[in-house]
């Protein structure tokens, strides 16, 4: 709990958690009541909303997840980029319609369902939020909050889950979860998913994007990286005293789910829940600059124009593992640095020096090999990955069509 109050005080959105703390005093004022229903709740799901229709909302009614004693956190938000904030209040005053207002205050509104779940809306669109912040700030938000209530026991569950607008959760949403309860050492779960639509060009397209995802993911753990893990915002949940550690969410317009998870993966695993499958709603978007949306979208114009949908060469993840097994020797050799890189590809070699680790084996030199290796594992992570990816694809090995990549590939 140290860690948790450290990041209240020093790292959340303050606006939130003194609006939050207001709410707290209120709620605990109910378990003192032995007349009133006290409000506390098992689970807790944030949903950052954007341009969205009330459908998922009807959607979370109907659905029997409603009876699982449910908080879910909606952050209606747009960017202050958008002066039209029509759809949103729409959503606001849907999801206030829907069920019975407990608690008022600022930008916070708690509205009770006739299940035992409730929701709480965030306000993040009255006053717009910085457009390069975008999702990511109004993913934090919300994560904030749910962790203040955790610290104070109004969230029984240990995970905070988080999802979007357009995903469709499963009935054993939160059994997959409870599941790892005694699992020590996760501190992330990433959710099965597929992608569904009725308009067959855009299914098409987000079929092959998702091939894309499975097909990197494969080639990391192909080469052993323990950094092989889908970073798909709507289908995360994680530890909430983990989520206080790596100081939650960053505030990025996109990629805020990579960034999060590459922290988490340097605490625990994190863990792919094979068997519990969230189904996406496949469809273009421009809410975010890069991700689903927007690459489903380049999908369909390189039809239009008769182009391959084009990935990255096989070949790098066998480089890349190369590498990650030539990493076991280097705190030997650490003393003679050149000499163990001298043994690598002319492409590793530049892609390494690149990520500088001449600097990382020089700082660590004195460390014991235990040590060593574990620092070398944080250094290492899914960004630097990702970067001696790019620089492989940079020097020598250019994208090919997926197709063609899924039938070179040795995994």
């Amino acid at each position: 709990m140290k860690n948790i109050s450290k990041y209240l005080e020093q790292y959340a959105e303050q606006h939130i958690v003194e609006c939050g703390t207001r709410l707290v005093n209120y709620l605990t004022l109910l378990l003192t009541d032995s007349i009133t229903k006290p409000l506390t709740f098992e689970h807790v799901v944030v949903i950052p909303a954007y341009k969205e229709s009330p459908d998922f909302i009807e959607r979370l009614l109907s659905s029997p997840l409603i009876e699982q004693n449910v908080l879910f956190i909606i952050v209606i938000n747009q960017p202050d980029s958008d002066e039209d904030n029509n759809l949103q209040q729409s959503l606001a005053d849907f999801i206030k319609n829907s069920g019975n207002s407990e608690f008022k205050h600022e930008s916070l509104e708690l509205i009770s369902t006739n299940k035992s779940s409730s929701f709480l809306i965030i306000d993040a669109f009255t006053q717009p939020l910085a457009v390069d912040h975008g999702v990511g700030l109004a993913r934090k938000i919300g994560s904030d909050l749910a962790l203040l209530l955790k610290s104070e026991n109004i969230i029984k569950s240990e995970w905070i889950h988080s999802t979007d607008a357009d995903s469709h959760l499963p009935n054993d949403y939160f059994l997959a979860t409870q599941s790892l309860n005694q699992t020590k050492n996760i501190s992330a779960v990433s959710y099965n998913f597929t992608h569904v639509s009725d308009d067959l060009d855009i299914h098409t397209a987000n079929s092959l994007y998702e091939t894309a995802l499975r097909y990197y993911v494969k080639g990391l753990t192909f080469a052993g990286s323990q950094y092989n893990f889908f970073t798909i915002g709507s289908v995360i949940a994680f530890k909430a005293k983990d989520y206080a550690m790596v100081r939650g969410f960053p505030k990025r317009s996109a990629g805020e789910d990579f960034y999060l998870l590459n922290k988490l993966a340097k605490l625990g695993k994190v863990e792919f829940l094979k068997d519990t499958l969230v189904k996406i709603d496949a469809r273009t978007s421009d809410r975010v600059p890069f991700g689903t949306g927007p690459s489903v979208a380049n999908i369909l114009q390189l039809k239009i124009n008769n182009q391959a949908y084009c990935y990255y060469h096989p070949q790098i993840f066998a480089e890349l593992k190369t590498c990650l097994v030539h990493f076991n020797s280097l705190w030997e050799h650490r003393l003679i640095f050149e000499s163990w890189l001298s043994e690598l590809s002319t492409e590793t070699q530049q892609a390494l020096l690149e990520a500088k680790l001449d600097g990382f084996v020089s700082k660590q030199k004195n460390n014991n090999q235990t040590q060593f290796n574990k620092q070398l594992h944080v250094w290492f992570d899914a960004f630097k990955t990702l970067k001696f990816i790019h620089s492989l694809r940079e020097q020598k090995y250019a994208d090919i069509p997926l197709e063609q990549s899924i039938e070179l590939a040795k995994f």
